[in-house]
């Protein structure tokens, strides 16, 4: 069998009666996110009898389980069943049969994790419940515990259809109102919370920094005038200096990380800070400078 992202033995009793592996990790279209973990199920006969009676066939009725994770002791959720429903029936030869478990995680479970995995691949553990019946009774049949590594390259297109409209895990919606008139800029968001995505968080800051310097550049392109003065001829000067003052605070971190050899490697926190900040200022001042 392969083993895919992880696998287990299946046990009826002491006695080895197959293995499960999770071949499959995959988004489900709900109102939040639900992942899809597929399963391949490898069932044999079970031989009991020392007195030399066939090997027993039996049933696997219904499967389900918990997900945790990596080695830390922190509970992702409750895995059900998903899909069909019918009954897996053991072979006297080596064969494979799917089925598949699926987890709600909401938003709170899928910041957890993606705080957990830190842009590396996502470690998790998970722990599967069977209910077997041989000869008409529930069998004693246990999982073994499996671990999952699922790559970082295989949970990113996954991510990406669980953010949806790129709703980003701070809450910031990439069509804001005003925002989305700076267009170069709103490319470079999505660029920063990529980056945010593969671990890369020092980029992630300068892509943001370089959104708000678009933005600017944009300003000077359609009004003719730095940001500064096309705030205060709109506004009162002391809130285009507190305004003035949330741009250059968006910049400054991208700055440090630019031109500073010595800065030092941001955190997913301070990445997604970046850009939660460079989205205000965006936003701030294309709502003020609206037609």
């Amino acid at each position: 069998m392969a083993a895919g992202y992880g696998d287990g033995r299946v046990s009826i009793g002491s006695t080895m009666a197959g293995r499960v592996a999770v071949t499959k990790v995959a988004s489900v279209p709900a109102l939040t996110p639900r992942i899809r973990l597929d399963l391949s199920w490898t069932l044999g006969h079970v031989d009991r009898s020392r007195r030399g009676k066939p090997p027993e066939e039996y049933l696997l009725i219904d499967f389900g389980g918990e997900l945790w994770l990596g080695t830390d002791d922190l509970f992702v959720g409750t895995l059900v069943r998903d899909g069909s429903r019918r009954a897996l029936r053991s072979f006297g030869y080596v064969d494979t049969q799917a089925g598949s478990v699926a987890l709600d995680l909401g938003r709170d479970g899928l910041e957890r994790i993606e705080e957990h995995r830190a842009g590396a691949a996502l470690e998790l553990r998970m722990r599967l419940w069977t209910r077997i019946e041989m000869g008409g009774k529930t069998t004693d049949a246990q999982v073994e515990e499996i671990a999952l590594k699922v790559s970082r390259d295989d949970w990113l297109p996954v991510l990406r259809v669980l953010t949806g409209e790129r709703v980003d895990l701070l809450e910031i919606r990439f069509d804001l109102v005003y925002a989305a008139c700076y267009k170069a800029s709103v490319k470079e968001i999505g660029l920063a919370q990529e980056a945010v995505d593969r671990g890369d968080f020092n980029r992630a800051v300068l892509q943001a920094r370089k959104a708000v310097t678009l933005m600017e550049e944009s300003v000077k392109a359609t009004t003719g005038e730095d940001l500064r003065t096309a705030l205060t001829d709109r506004i009162d000067k002391r809130h285009a200096d507190l305004y003035l003052g949330i741009v250059t605070r968006a910049k400054d971190m991208g700055n440090f990380e630019a031109h500073r050899p010595e800065a030092r490697e941001y955190t997913r926190v301070e990445a997604l800070f970046a850009i939660r900040l460079a989205m205000i200022s965006l936003e701030v001042v294309a709502g003020l400078l609206a037609p």
